[in-house]
């Protein structure tokens, strides 16, 4: 399964707009309003692509589900992170750009723009002097082959989809 924050967003008091109050004394991207929020965006999504990457292989996993604005910065990152593994650009920022570039933001969110791009950097910084990410260090876990020899339990009893339980 993969791994959420507990951190949802913020929202702004001012204006209404959702963001991420990424780092301590971040104010919001649409207007400019303080906020007390504050989540360590980037540890906590180096931490989740830590384990996304050993548990799925790729950063972003395959049933990632954005049920918050964070959600949403979180699963661009993960992207991010999986192109430039692919690609392996010289430059990060000129290739984050590249990749924001073509984005299309939902009405009212455009000023996500400038903070994907400023999380993907603080992200990136910690990628860098990370040792975990230099080498084969997060390759994808391997199945316990114990788990192959478990078998689901069989019955003669009819599946009835209208009860409580289900079985």
């Amino acid at each position: 399964m993969p791994i959420h924050l507990n951190y949802q967003g913020t929202i702004c008091q001012k204006c209404g707009a959702e963001f991420v109050a990424h780092k301590k004394d971040c104010v919001c991207p649409a207007c400019g309003e303080a906020t007390d929020d504050c989540c360590d965006f980037a540890a906590e999504t180096i931490a989740t692509m830590k384990d996304h990457k050993q548990l799925y292989g790729n950063y972003f996993p395959q049933s990632w589900f954005s049920g918050s604005i964070a959600d949403t910065v979180q699963g661009i990152i993960f992207e991010l992170f999986d192109n430039y593994e692919i690609d392996k650009p010289e430059d990060f920022t000129a290739f984050v750009l590249a990749q924001l570039g073509d984005a299309v933001w939902e009405e009212g969110q455009e000023h996500l723009a400038i903070q994907v791009e400023e999380i993907a950097l603080e992200v990136f910084e910690i990628y860098k002097n990370d040792s975990d990410f230099k080498g084969d260090n997060l390759k994808e876990k391997p199945l316990n082959p114990e788990l192959k020899e478990i078998l689901p339990k069989t019955t003669d009893l009819p599946f009835d989809i209208d009860s409580g339980a289900g079985f």
